[in-house]
């Protein structure tokens, strides 16, 4: 329960939902569940129009922790995001996805590292994939390498833009005046990758070994979605209704460059700005490489084909 007197600070965790009825009530359970006394369940439900407010409201009407919040229309997943950490107030902050569990130590353990270590600014657990139903399985992803602590930001930055995994880890606990500095999620496919490469630049990421992270995987959820035009839906329905082209690429760039000079008191922006060209540089080359890759084997291809003719 939430206890005035409680000598553990304030942590908020935060679902931001959109017709998530199928595994919500998984996901809030684990989350009422944690062993730590002091934290309020934030809900943002962007519109849904399945079960889900049905849901929220039944929780909301037992258990005074959760706050439930609905928005008058869907947003998009990245402005839900962000209306959930506005509407939190904890020290620590925690966004929780709709289709996804944790242990029931998750937040005391993370709540710990972030207290004994102040230049800590995320504390993400152990990812175990489970299925529809709730059994582990093998682990479907990859989460980021772990930060040298002989690195400063500058050098951080680089290797986790290198670093593109499945970002479990953007789903550890926050400080929460860490994330207020940051440019936070934007209505682009990835920002939460762009955010977590921002948050380098602020602080060192630990990880929590026996803090579990069960991530669900089913044909739903947002990495398996293939076709462009729901992708577009998901992060910003305003643009696909009015079938505005993604432009991803150019969009994080855009987002690079204004955290380069946001955080340019911590760390140059010459310094950030180089580390994007750098950076650009090679994924430039690379694509190159792959398009004449394509273009060579077409070619060697046709030129057996027209011999057998």
């Amino acid at each position: 329960m939430n206890e005035a007197g409680s000598k553990n600070p304030l942590v908020s965790l935060a679902i931001p939902v959109y017709n998530g009825e199928a595994y919500l009530v998984d996901a809030i359970t684990s989350c009422l569940a944690q062993d730590y006394d002091n934290f309020e369940l934030i809900i943002s439900d962007n519109a849904s129009t399945d079960g889900t407010e049905r849901i929220c409201r039944e929780f909301a009407t037992k258990d005074a922790r959760v706050k439930y919040f609905r928005n008058e229309k869907n947003l998009g997943a990245g402005r839900n995001y962000n209306l959930a950490f506005h509407h939190s107030s904890g020290k620590y902050m925690k966004w929780c996805a709709a289709d996804d569990r944790i242990s029931p130590n998750f937040v005391s353990a993370c709540v710990a590292v972030l207290e004994k270590n102040h230049d800590v600014i995320l504390a993400y657990g152990t990812t175990i994939s489970i299925d529809t139903a709730g059994r582990e399985i093998p682990l479907v992803g990859r989460g980021r390498k772990a930060q040298d602590p002989n690195d400063g930001p500058a050098m951080r930055f680089l290797k986790d833009l290198n670093d593109r995994g499945t970002n479990f880890e953007c789903f550890g606990l926050f400080r929460r005046e860490i994330l207020q500095k940051s440019t936070l999620h934007r209505s682009y496919y990835g920002s939460d990758l762009t955010l977590m490469s921002e948050l380098t630049l602020l602080g060192r990421f630990a990880q929590v070994p026996e803090a579990i992270f069960y991530n669900r995987e089913h044909p739903a959820r947002s990495m398996n979605l293939k076709d462009k035009k729901v992708l577009l839906a998901w992060q910003d329905p305003e643009a696909a209704t009015k079938h505005q082209p993604r432009r991803e690429n150019w969009e994080r760039w855009k987002h690079l460059l204004e955290i380069a000079f946001r955080h340019r008191q911590t760390t140059p922006a010459f310094a950030v700005l180089a580390v994007i060209v750098i950076w650009t540089t090679a994924r430039v080359r690379d694509r190159i490489a792959a398009t004449l890759g394509q273009m060579t084997s077409g070619l060697f291809k046709g030129h057996a084909v027209n011999r057998e003719v």
